[in-house]
């Protein structure tokens, strides 16, 4: 097991962590948590609370990376839009049912990083609300390049939902790299495309970082000019109470629930089920579909 090592390095732009780990991906085999580094902590969470935004470098390891990206291009190969629906051809380039076709992306939940730097924000319990893949192609655009936020809801002081990024490729000048309007989350007023284009930042980081936001940053990712595809993965985790988009206990399929652990399938939504008769809201406290203690 390869422990995370190295040290914290604070540029103008990006918190790095010089690190390395062989993520939950790729094996069926227990592998033990994963530890993080307190400065990165600590430095984390002071430049998502200020800024709105932070990059740990060097997440993910390269093949963690390419297993990730191969199973994204086969799953954008085999999707088709619906006839009269336009989102559905809006989103060719963002797959939202990833975590139900390919159980290495649901391992990524029960990343014990993962877990730390979210609480931090959403509280112990938070859940995933959604999870999309984001991949660019060369030369062009996705739906996600409009200046937008990734949560509706505007309360001083109080955090509904957060951002993640696991990036599979670099993201460079070139190649639609997240711009981001840094410390936007602190107001409710939408900037206009004027004020975001001189204040914005790009988020340049390696292949394998991730990237954590307040889902109030206004952002977009930007056009991609190099003649390669640019492939991400992304997810919005919220609190608890909160509905996720989609009901991911009855949409996975039941042996890869079983190669997830506890971590996971709270996050998932297993631990906050409705019942759907008095049979099952009258069962022992071991057995509840909606267990206490969830926020």
């Amino acid at each position: 097991m390869r422990r995370l090592r190295g040290k914290l390095l604070v540029t103008d732009m990006n918190t790095v962590f010089d690190g390395e780990y062989a993520n939950l991906v790729g094996s069926n085999e227990d592998k033990e948590p994963p530890a993080l580094d307190a400065r990165v902590m600590s430095a984390t969470l002071y430049h998502v609370s200020t800024r709105g935004y932070a990059v740990i470098e060097r997440f993910l390891d390269g093949p963690s990376i390419a297993l990730l990206k191969s199973s994204m291009i086969a799953a954008m190969a085999k999707y088709k839009p619906r006839d009269g629906v336009p989102q559905s051809f809006n989103d060719q380039y963002q797959i939202h049912d990833l975590m139900i076709t390919d159980e290495n992306y649901p391992r990524l939940l029960d990343d014990l990083r993962l877990q730390r730097l979210l609480a931090a924000h959403l509280g112990d319990h938070w859940i995933m609300y959604a999870a999309t893949s984001s991949s660019i192609p060369p030369k062009g655009k996705n739906y996600s390049s409009r200046i937008h936020v990734d949560s509706p809801r505007f309360h001083a002081g109080y955090v509904f939902n957060m951002g993640v990024i696991w990036a599979l490729d670099d993201y460079t000048e070139d190649n639609g790299a997240l711009e981001v309007l840094p410390g936007s989350h602190h107001s409710a007023e939408t900037p206009d495309a004027d004020l975001f284009d001189r204040a914005s930042v790009k988020v340049l980081c390696s292949a394998g970082s991730l990237i954590i936001f307040n889902a109030r940053l206004f952002h977009r990712t930007s056009t991609n000019n190099s003649s390669n595809w640019r492939h991400a993965m992304t997810m919005n985790a919220c609190r608890s109470f909160m509905k996720p988009r989609m009901d991911w206990p009855r949409m996975i399929p039941d042996a890869m629930v079983n190669s997830l652990g506890a971590q996971a399938k709270r996050i998932l939504g297993f631990d906050t089920r409705l019942p759907t008769s008095l049979d099952e809201f009258f069962v022992p406290e071991s057995q509840r579909l909606y267990k206490s203690g969830q926020g």
